[in-house]
């Protein structure tokens, strides 16, 4: 939640229309080959869901007969496992999870056994999962397409401790409104997410293309349309452009982790890396953006040793005077952290954007540079 506008944005650029918009969900219409697009080149979105089947639910039996009227033979495999991993209600006459999620398994199957002239489904192939919301007593079921989350790029095979997600990072850059002819600088950039995410950007490189996709193994699936969005994602690639994006941190494993997953995601020669502490970093270009998730006492560290780092930033608006800075926090009140700025015509110089991931909710906390309006 918090990056609703931004999918919705990255949609319109590969030529779809979002429908739709609500907390933590964008929707959309496309064809195969407009999906395989959404699949290989969102940046920011989590996961990409179906609408399989809308119906009333007011009772058990509504629910075990629109789910039987779904035709999940179009997605599940004579040797295929469906799960349904999530149910959900609100205001609704059927409440109980567990037996929503028993139900719809049960009416799913009775078809899938049907269809495919069985007694019992032996479930030794893919898995395919699904959710079911129910509100007002109206249930959507969700097909996952994704399998493993569009976050999972293929890259990150060395993970550092609390690191950021990938299609976090991506709506942070989006978020703070950092463009490719401006220089980057993660000072706190542990496996390397924010500088990656941001090369990946930089050159055309789509998120998907290192990676499948669940619905590439559906009976009704797309093999054919993800194979041709990969071959125009690739034929799209920038390599030719100039970017100016680095990382540094104090810890040298991190460092190592951060050069490794830039190499698997082949954008190892175009990120500078260096090891330094944060309080010693230094502008190298008169303008850029300071874009970074410093550890806040949640993910890493203490509470204490969060505030003590926090009010350590407060020389960034010093040293980085005509650079744009961006910090990830857990505090809805950073400026007097961080130092104020006077930007003219700016009630306040620090702009929050809340970002709420699962359980988290952190803060994208964005200050102007000095002579710049917001």
């Amino acid at each position: 939640m918090g990056i609703e506008k931004v999918v919705a944005g990255e949609l319109e650029r590969l030529g779809l229309s979002a429908s739709t918009r609500s907390a933590g969900r964008v929707g959309f219409e496309a064809d195969k080959a407009g999906l395989a697009k959404a699949l290989v080149g969102l940046r920011c979105a989590d996961r990409i869901f179906l609408e399989a089947g809308r119906f009333r639910a007011r009772d058990f039996d509504e629910l075990y007969e629109g789910f039987k009227a779904i035709p999940w033979e179009r997605w599940v495999g004579p040797r295929d496992r469906l799960v349904i991993e999530k149910a959900r209600s609100i205001r609704s006459a059927l409440s109980a999870q567990n037996a929503i999620q028993s139900v719809g398994q049960k009416a799913a199957y009775e078809r899938l056994c049907g269809e495919y002239g069985v007694v019992r489904m032996p479930e030794t192939a893919a898995t395919v999962q699904t959710r079911v919301r129910i509100e007002r007593d109206e249930a959507t079921v969700e097909l996952d397409l994704c399998g493993e989350a569009l976050s999972r790029r293929g890259y990150r095979k060395r993970p550092t401790e609390a690191p950021l997600k990938e299609s976090v990072a991506a709506a942070v850059l989006f978020l703070s409104g950092w463009r490719r002819s401006f220089p980057l600088y993660d000072p706190f950039c542990g496996s390397g997410t924010i500088p990656i995410e941001a090369a990946l950007y930089a050159f055309d490189i789509a998120p998907g293309l290192g990676r499948g996709f669940s619905w590439e193994g559906m009976p009704d699936g797309g093999k054919a349309e993800v194979a041709a969005a990969k071959d125009a994602a690739k034929a799209a690639v920038r390599l030719d452009r100039e970017a100016m994006i680095a990382g540094s941190d104090s810890d040298q494993a991190a460092l190592d982790a951060a050069l490794a997953n830039a190499g698997l995601a082949k954008v190892g020669q175009r990120i500078r890396f260096f090891r330094a502490k944060a309080e010693e970093a230094a502008p190298f270009a008169e303008r850029g953006f300071v874009v970074t998730d410093p550890p806040y006492g949640k993910r890493l560290g203490t509470p204490a040793e969060a505030t003590a780092l926090y009010a350590s930033l407060g020389a960034f608006s010093e040293r980085f005077s005509r650079w744009e800075l961006c910090f990830v926090v857990d505090r809805e009140e950073f400026g007097g952290f961080a130092g104020e700025r006077a930007v003219p015509g700016a009630a306040g110089a620090w702009k929050r954007t809340k970002l709420v991931d699962g359980a988290e909710t952190r803060w994208l906390q964005r200050s102007i540079a000095s002579g710049r309006r917001a």
